[in-house]
């Protein structure tokens, strides 16, 4: 059993096509006052009709600009919901396109919000059975292409990206000063899902869209949220034996300000957790890019991770961070 793994973020993209959200807000308006104050967001990013979840998740995945990292990984989990063919999905297509090890291992999964949270799980999984050493861990969505601008439910929200991490049971040789190699012990993990509530948040096929139709009853998904995240903590409290005021840093999905606001008050913290309001809802990616961008922070942390959305469900996550 691997009590720890090495963690490399490798790279956090955007969509080609940054949009103001007070202007998209005046073309397809009115709405209730106050509605750009609790989304947050002031510009959302969407893809190029050239862009697609595999193209993004690419992106990231090279922005170190270094082939470093490609002899070691023989192992690719892939996490996106809006993947162009049904299959193969896009774990297969990154092997290809990175000319990787054809002895590889290779794993969809469909997951949106809290994909981060549970496929770090199953990478860390994937090491500890021995089925691989060193695992590329790839999250992309391009969920503007699911809905139309003047559905004002979801397009102010919602941005395309993706982010790209290694997961390593072995310290890499000569990474690029660009990305910091991390160690984590995973303290705890806690999952919770209501499946009878998938009509709240959810990707529905319909005719003459191709990657299908998002819809959300965003009431339901923040009241889901309140009433279950208290029970989520509560576990990573009991497996750990850590208190929520031991945590250094919070990295909660980005979902709009006044969720991440709710968390906030469940969690008891004073910091401002709410920190994507200039690039939106990243889906799946949304605690890679926060991750991301603290690379070069301080390494000796204890870090809390929660994520929370599409199934309905909730995922968190304690890890024991250090440098060496």
């Amino acid at each position: 059993m691997t009590d720890s793994v090495w963690v490399y973020p490798l790279g956090a993209v955007l969509g080609g096509q940054p949009a103001d959200v007070a202007e998209l807000l005046t073309e397809h308006g009115p709405v209730r006052d106050g509605f750009l104050e609790r989304t947050g967001f002031s510009t959302i990013y969407r893809s190029r009709d050239d862009q697609s979840s595999l193209s993004l998740a690419l992106d990231a995945a090279v922005m170190s600009g270094s082939d470093w990292w490609k002899e070691q990984v023989d192992g690719i989990v892939s996490v996106t919901s809006t993947s162009e063919l049904i299959a193969p999905g896009n774990a297969h297509l990154i092997q290809a396109a990175l000319g990787l090890d054809r002895e590889i291992f290779t794993l969809d999964v469909n997951d949106a919000c809290t994909g981060f949270v549970r496929a770090f799980m199953v990478a860390k999984t994937l090491i500890n059975g021995g089925l691989a050493t060193t695992v590329l861990l790839t999250l992309a969505d391009t969920y503007t292409k699911l809905f139309e601008s003047s559905e004002l439910k979801v397009s102010p929200l919602f941005s395309d990206g993706a982010s790209a991490l290694l997961i390593s049971s072995i310290q890499l040789p000569d990474p690029p000063k660009s990305v910091e190699a991390r160690r984590w012990e995973v303290l705890a993990h806690s999952f919770l899902s209501e499946g009878a509530r998938a009509g709240e948040l959810q990707i529905r096929r319909e005719s003459g869209r191709d990657l299908g139709h998002l819809g959300m009853n965003g009431g339901a998904v923040f009241n889901f949220v309140l009433r279950s995240i208290n029970a989520c903590t509560s576990r990573l409290m009991e497996q750990s034996g850590v208190d929520l005021a031991e945590v250094d840093r919070w990295y909660v999905h980005q979902g709009s300000r006044a969720v991440v606001s709710a968390v906030e008050k469940a969690l008891g913290v004073s910091d401002d957790l709410f920190r994507s309001a200039e690039y939106g809802n990243v889906v799946g990616s949304s605690l890679p890019f926060q991750l991301h961008a603290d690379q070069h922070e301080r390494s000796d942390y204890l870090l809390g991770f929660l994520a929370f959305g599409v199934g309905l469900t909730i995922g968190g996550m304690l890890v024991k961070q250090t440098s060496d």
